[in-house]
């Protein structure tokens, strides 16, 4: 992420090599982005956006990324919402790649499944299976608990809760998703699988006549000669559920691992949690999330001229909205890189995008990782169980810890 000069008069004036996928940003990830953030609130990056193009806008300031994110006229998601975008044509992540009005069609039948208190009476159900993968991990003393919990929670939640489908039955998909999240070049490989089977479910609903549940709708969603005003292909069905399959792991899957490593490196703060109550916890969930930010990056395609922050920026630029850096920044954060469950404005942070496309399943997310928390921290032992561990991150659209060695006590 170094700059550089020489740009043309016609070019940036300042142009970094930045891109969300190095390697090498994943272990040096905060002060690098904040010193993007503070050096360039909207930088130019030389670097590649897709398979078949380079060179992007960086908005890395609070007020900026807030004025994009709530802007999908300007900022439109239409061609592309990946941080290093997918072939559209291969996969496209609907309703989040589109615009209204197709965006809020889709929406509108499929919010009934993820609102507050939709997930509020599934509460108790979820507490359950943290419980359940929980002692597991007691029994047996010692595990990894990247791979033994934080991996496997949200797609049990999902998986059971929206599509009947049993925890034995989804050991390939965390694979495809990890190939997806981390490889984008390889969806022409890996995402036939996750389609092909997507696909049979939502036929499988439309045999059975079903519309009771997630796939059901959205089996019969856009069917000709349905009264729901959409227009749809099977394709952009398969890709509907695809999108609420991916996304309900990533956020949570990275929040989760970031947040246990804390909670496993911290016993003051493990202990101080032990005793909070549901609004605290709320809060709790709240400030973890802006503070670790388990998705940092989204893309745009500006439709027309923008300046932001004094940088003419021209229709059809690509852009990438900096949540991770937004959420650190001191102008509306203060002491950002200070973890404080009192803040006034904790729930202001964009750890779930913001506007339109904020993420669908936001609350079942939170309330995941709240039962996580409070599970973690009513066990007697929760530490690393090895000498001198220090996590590393993957560079992925969602960012998460690898491994996390614990030892667990009930």
């Amino acid at each position: 992420m170094t700059s550089s000069t020489g740009a043309t008069q016609n070019e940036p004036q300042e142009v970094v090599h930045f891109t969300p996928l190095d390697p090498t940003l994943a272990d040096d990830f905060w002060p690098r982005m904040n010193d993007l953030r503070n050096r360039c609130p909207v930088v130019w990056s030389d670097q590649p956006w897709s398979d078949k193009a380079a060179g992007f806008w960086v908005v890395s300031d609070y007020a900026d990324v807030m004025a994009a994110s709530t802007d999908w006229k300007s900022f439109s998601n239409a061609q592309g919402a990946a941080p290093v975008q997918f072939d559209l044509d291969i996969l496209r992540m609907i309703p989040l790649e589109t615009d209204p009005p197709l965006h809020r069609g889709i929406r509108r039948l499929l919010n009934p499944f993820f609102t507050a208190e939709a997930q509020q009476a599934g509460e108790a159900g979820i507490q359950e299976k943290v419980d359940t993968l929980l002692g597991r991990c007691v029994a047996r003393g010692e595990v990894d608990f990247i791979s033994e919990f934080t991996q496997v929670l949200p797609p049990i939640v999902f998986f059971e809760t929206y599509l009947e489908q049993q925890e034995s039955e989804i050991g390939w998909v965390l694979e495809v998703l990890n190939t997806l999240l981390t490889q984008p070049e390889k969806a022409l490989e890996v995402a036939p699988r996750l389609l092909t089977w997507g696909a049979e479910l939502l036929v499988e609903r439309r045999e059975q006549g079903r519309r009771d549940d997630l796939a059901g709708v959205i089996a019969h969603m856009g069917l000709e000669g349905s009264d729901d005003g959409l227009e749809l292909n099977e394709k952009q069905r398969i890709e509907t559920l695809n999108l609420m399959i991916m996304a309900g792991m990533e956020t949570t899957m990275g929040a989760l691992g970031s947040i246990a490593v804390r909670l496993a490196t911290d016993q003051a703060l493990r202990a101080e949690l032990a005793t909070a109550d549901d609004k605290r916890l709320g809060r709790v969930v709240d400030e973890f999330l802006r503070f670790e930010s388990p998705v940092p990056t989204a893309g745009r395609t500006l439709t027309e001229d923008v300046e932001m922050s004094g940088c003419p920026m021209r229709g059809g630029d690509r852009v990438l909205l900096n949540w991770a850096a937004a959420n650190r920044d001191p102008a509306q954060f203060k002491d950002p890189d200070t973890l404080d469950f009192e803040r006034q404005n904790v729930s202001s942070h964009v750890a779930f995008g913001a506007g339109i496309h904020r993420c669908l399943g936001n609350h079942l997310a939170r309330r995941e990782i709240k039962a996580s928390i409070k599970a973690i921290c009513q066990l007697t032992t929760f530490e690393v169980s090895q000498a001198g561990f220090t996590p590393s991150y993957r560079p992925a659209f969602a960012r998460g810890p690898i491994s996390l060695p614990v030892r667990l006590v009930r």
